[in-house]
This record gives structure tokens, C-alpha cells and sequence, in this order.
């Protein structure tokens, strides 16, 4: 309380606050877990707290990384594309019998189904509890399954996140037709299924690309400040020696890899290693199948939310360093050419009298982000006007 006599001193500050954006990817991944009557404290310990923290794969790898079921192979999946992003892990607990049982590409049992779906729905609990919420969600071995993909979907969406989905097809017209169970920005598909070591039974096996997938995307991230900005597309998996079936690519020819790749399913393919190949979401808007402009607004529009929550309930006249904050941050991500460039004013129609008096104010942001390059036509023209030059060489 201000004195009644005397100097009084207060402080304000109409500066612009810095909004920092996020550049880490939490990974949220449903894995199974095989466990018998002799881990029965484990068994207890995973029903108390079935959704877990680790602060990178390479971490969970070292507690759990010795058991049967899908954990071992999605953690290593993650691991190999040398991601260090958080992780989180919700367990499916199956018994050894039941590992056993269910083929390695198709865990559909309905008991099973329903624990998975039960994992999926522990997702956004993660934020209470750890503090972080995943970017990206994955179920491999469970995504191709139609209901558990959708209902992947249907949290993403929730969270702001995306659902790698897995499609597991035989044939590229399989492929095509399950993706056009999907239409929105926050699903990726992938197929096939990849050729990898499996360090459990000393052999190859075929697993899911959606964990790989999520590693290398979560790596890109981790490479730079606004790695997030990059495309995950045309670079190297690891640990991957093959594919289930063969998907045919040539450099500049149509070719099924490409075809896959219009339909808005990752793929891969071998060339100078083996690739990823696309990066698109199954979105109906032709602007937002860009995965990586989607994934760029919303790491903008979640910094503004964060950066700006200071604001609320404090006086109208702060909102002019709100609006100084925002071009900051707009300002460093046109620095390190993310954005092509932006515009930030206030909204004319919206901001009317009547909102102005409820406390309602509107800020418009117009920006482009930097498009990633998908095609590049070189034309090669044959022409006659370096002749004299010839003529001088063979004189």
C-alpha cells in the first residue's frame, strides 16, 4: 500500500516480453509390455502408474529394455535415430502366453484392443503430471488397426499434437485405399513396414516405421534452435536394412514411391541408404498437407499462448508490449528464415466498442512460412551459340 506521505517509488514495464519457442518433441508412445506372474511388482507398480517419464529413449532403454512385447522395439526404433527428446510411455501389460500368441504385425485381440485404447486415452494426463504433453503419438504394432488409428487422431487433435499412424499393406493399392480413411492435419502415414534387427531373438524381424518415424522427426527438431521448421523427408533411417514389400522408386521417373507419396503416405525408399519419402499430412486443404507449415504454426501459435498469458487480466494499455512481444518473436523467426516475412496489427471489425468495454481485444498475424522444396524441374536446352567458342578451342 502507497504511503499518504512522502516519495512513493513503483515499477512498470512496457517493454516486450521475450516469447521463446519451444524446440523440444516429446515423443508419447503406447507399447506393450509382457510380464508374468514372477514381475508381479512391476505388474503392480504399471497398473498404479501405467503412464511413465523418461527424459529420452536411450533412458527408458535402460529400465525396461529387456522384456518381450513392443517396448524394446519402439524404444529402440526412437533410439537409433539418436533422438533425445522426452518420451512418454503408456503400458499395455499382456502376459508372456499372450506375446506369444499374437502375431508380431497385428496385435488385434479385443482384449488387448481395449487396453490399447485405454493407453491412448491416458495421453493428455501427461501434461498434469510431468509437465509435458506429446507432440507426436504413436502405437506400434496397434495403428494400422482402423479404430485405434482414429482414436489417435482424435487425441492429437486434442492436444495439437500429430499421430504417426502405421498402415501395414500388402500392396500400394491397399496402401492408397486405408489412406483414405483419414482427412485431417494431424495425421502422418506411413508404410511399410521396415527390415530391422531384432536384438531379442538374434534375427530379423518386420516392424512398424511410425517409432522410427517419430525419432528421426524428433531429431531433426533437436538440430538446431528452429529445427521443427526442416522436413524430416529425404533423410537416412537407421537401423533399417530393408522393407516387408518392395517399394519401387526412380530418381525424376513416376514411380510407386512417388505415388504413394501424392497420396499423402510416407513411405521409404533406397537411395544411398534407406529414405523417408514424404511429408505430408492427410489434410483435405491442400495448405495444411504441409507438415511441416502445420508444425511451424502451431509451435508460433503455442509460444504466442504461453508468452502471452502475462497479459490477461492486467490493464488495455500493456497490450501495446503484448503486441511488441509477438513481433519479436516474429521478428527472430524471419531472422533465421522460417518466416518469409509477417504482418501484426489489430482487427478493425472485431475490435469494436462493445468488445472493447467486455475486455475483448483482437490481434491479427499474417505470415508465411519458408515452403520446403518437394520438386525442382532442371531444363536442359541444347543451343548452337557457343559454337565460335569450339572453333577457338580446336584452332
Amino acid at each position: 500500500m502507497a504511503a499518504n506521505f512522502g516519495v512513493n517509488v513503483t515499477r512498470s514495464s512496457s517493454a516486450a516480453r521475450a516469447i521463446k519457442v519451444k524446440s523440444s518433441t516429446p515423443i508419447g508412445a503406447v507399447v506393450s509390455i509382457a510380464l508374468d506372474e514372477s514381475n508381479e511388482e512391476l505388474i503392480n507398480s504399471l497398473r498404479a502408474e501405467p503412464l511413465r517419464f523418461f527424459a529420452s529413449a536411450e533412458t527408458a532403454l535402460k529400465e525396461f529394455g529387456a522384456y518381450e512385447g513392443s517396448v524394446l522395439r519402439v524404444l529402440s526404433g526412437i533410439n537409433e535415430q539418436n533422438a533425445k527428446s522426452p518420451l512418454i510411455l503408456s503400458f499395455v501389460v499382456i502376459s508372456l502366453t499372450q506375446a506369444q500368441e499374437v502375431p508380431e504385425e497385428f496385435y488385434g485381440q479385443e482384449e488387448i484392443k481395449t487396453k490399447v485404447s485405454e493407453a491412448i486415452l491416458r495421453m493428455p494426463s501427461s501434461q498434469a503430471l510431468f509437465g509435458y504433453s506429446p507432440n507426436l503419438i504413436i502405437a506400434p504394432f496397434f495403428s494400422h488397426d482402423l479404430d485405434i488409428g482414429s482414436q489417435m487422431q482424435s487425441i492429437a487433435q486434442k492436444l495439437n499434437a500429430h499421430a504417426i499412424i502405421d498402415l501395414n499393406c500388402e500392396s500400394e493399392s491397399e496402401a492408397i485405399t486405408k489412406a483414405s480413411s483419414y482427412g485431417s492435419e494431424r495425421v502422418l502415414l506411413c508404410d511399410p513396414y521396415v527390415k530391422v534387427w531384432d536384438s531379442l531373438k538374434n534375427a530379423h524381424s518386420y516392424e512398424p516405421l511410425s517409432a522410427r518415424v517419430a525419432g528421426l522427426i524428433a531429431y531433426v527438431d533437436g538440430e538446431e534452435e528452429y529445427g521443427f521448421s526442416n522436413s524430416h523427408s529425404n533423410r537416412v533411417l537407421n537401423g533399417v536394412s530393408g522393407t516387408k514389400r518392395i517399394v519401387e522408386f526412380q530418381a525424376g521417373q513416376e514411380c510407386q514411391a512417388d505415388r504413394l507419396r501424392n497420396q499423402n503416405i510416407t513411405t521409404i525408399i533406397r537411395y544411398s541408404g534407406f529414405r523417408l519419402w514424404g511429408n505430408n499430412t492427410t489434410s483435405i486443404d491442400s495448405i495444411w498437407q504441409d507438415f511441416t507449415r502445420v508444425r511451424v504454426f502451431d509451435r508460433i501459435a503455442e509460444a504466442a499462448l504461453e508468452g502471452l498469458f502475462w497479459a490477461i487480466d492486467r490493464r488495455a494499455d500493456e497490450l501495446k508490449a503484448a503486441k511488441d512481444s509477438v513481433e519479436q518473436m516474429l521478428l527472430s523467426l524471419k531472422g533465421a528464415k522460417v518466416l518469409v516475412d509477417y504482418e501484426v496489427s489489430w482487427n478493425d471489425e472485431l475490435n469494436t466498442p462493445a468488445n472493447i468495454t467486455a475486455g475483448k481485444f483482437y490481434l491479427d498475424v499474417k505470415t508465411m512460412n519458408t515452403p520446403i522444396v518437394k520438386r525442382l524441374e532442371v531444363n536442359f536446352d541444347y543451343t548452337d551459340k557457343f559454337s565460335k567458342m569450339l572453333i577457338k578451342m580446336i584452332s
